[in-house]
């Protein structure tokens, strides 16, 4: 497999666990370096898990002891059954790609790094645009990232910024660190091209000492700033949650759900 080519149909592969030996390690080479295959990685990987995770569905009572009997609604029905089942399998099929569309296109994100940066020194002036939040709404809000990190990092504070931006300033010791939380899809293609991969979801560059990193967790985009060396970055990685991907997976269940019982295959 070469590394230059898109994965194509070895995506599928890859999520199924098809590959091995030198076309795994070629698969996961090409990955770290091409962000178009990571999204289309996830996105597979998103319907994959969705389609395992449809509901069963019982027949209404009675379905079957009609369907068996002689001379009963298969024998004089074949024609129709075969047309309705024909057209709830191409129904359940569209509801699910309907259903799923609008999380898999998301909303893209490309993290103005140079801005998070400055605001991470400014250390949350009010002219950056962020906004403290009050320690009650705190209490009341539920977190998405943790009250610590890796490192003895405590958070701080929370700030809410222009176009839903969350930031959460965290510390420990001397060295502080920023987070800022944005729903989507990163936008890999526009990332600086000094930022090196780290990983096959995050990114990591160094501007005048102070370090940044960027983390791409399934429908949330995290950006890290801080004095600490990327490194301690990138251990904190492990504790970023991911986005709220069981939404994708409600959404399949409800789709396909609405076509069973729209076709009256349901109790």
């Amino acid at each position: 497999m070469a590394d230059t080519a898109h994965l194509g149909d070895a995506l599928s592969a890859l999520v199924d666990d098809e590959l091995a030996g030198d076309e795994l390690a070629a698969a996961r080479r090409h990955l770290d370096g091409c962000g178009g295959c990571r999204d289309e990685l996830a996105a597979t990987e998103a319907v994959a898990l969705a389609v395992r995770g449809l509901p069963p569905v019982d027949a209404r009572f009675g379905f079957y002891e009609r369907l068996v009997r002689p001379g009963g609604f298969a024998a004089a029905n074949r024609h129709r059954l075969r047309a309705g089942m024909a057209v709830a399998t191409a129904a359940a099929v569209i509801a699910m790609v309907v259903g799923l569309a609008g999380d898999l296109d998301g909303t893209t994100v490309a993290p103005p790094v140079d801005d998070m940066v400055e605001v991470h020194q400014a250390g949350f002036l009010p002219q950056s645009g962020f906004e403290a939040m009050p320690a009650a709404d705190m209490a009341d809000m539920e977190m998405a990232l943790p009250t610590e990190l890796d490192g003895g990092f405590e958070r701080e504070a929370v700030y809410q910024g222009d176009d839903d931006v969350m930031a959460i300033a965290y510390r420990s010791g001397d060295d502080a660190i920023s987070v800022f939380e944005q729903d989507g899809r990163l936008d890999t293609d526009a990332l600086d091209a000094s930022m090196d991969a780290m990983a096959h979801d995050a990114w990591g560059m160094d501007l005048d000492g102070v370090h940044a990193l960027v983390v791409d967790r399934h429908g949330l985009v995290y950006t890290l700033v801080g004095d600490a060396p990327i490194g301690v970055l990138m251990a904190i990685i492990g504790d970023l949650p991911d986005g709220p991907s069981s939404s994708l997976v409600q959404r399949a269940r409800d789709a396909g759900t609405e076509v069973v019982w729209t076709f009256g295959l349901g109790d």
